[in-house]
């Protein structure tokens, strides 16, 4: 009995359409930089239907990260001897 695949949607033939014409591999980000709104799943249909493949590689990326800081400011205080010269 015949599996029923899905089509591919528009943003993973975009996609298998640049890296048919790109002369290198390519990261996601890579790829993200290039087509707006890629994500994993694309191409992750894309790799399962045997159109791409995919390789772990080592990569010396850049990132940006959230971490806590303190940020300061002056205050008010109420009492005269502020002087602090």
């Amino acid at each position: 009995m015949a599996t029923k695949t899905a089509k591919l949607s528009e943003k993973a033939k975009e996609v298998l359409e640049m890296l048919r014409n790109s002369d290198v591999e390519l990261t996601l980000a890579e790829i993200n930089e290039k087509v707006d709104g890629v994500n994993s799943s694309h191409l992750t249909a894309l790799r399962n239907r045997g159109f791409v493949s995919a390789e772990k590689v080592e990569k010396e990326v850049a990132t940006v990260t959230v971490r806590k800081v303190n940020s300061y400011s002056a205050v008010e205080l109420q009492d005269q001897n502020q002087d602090q010269e």
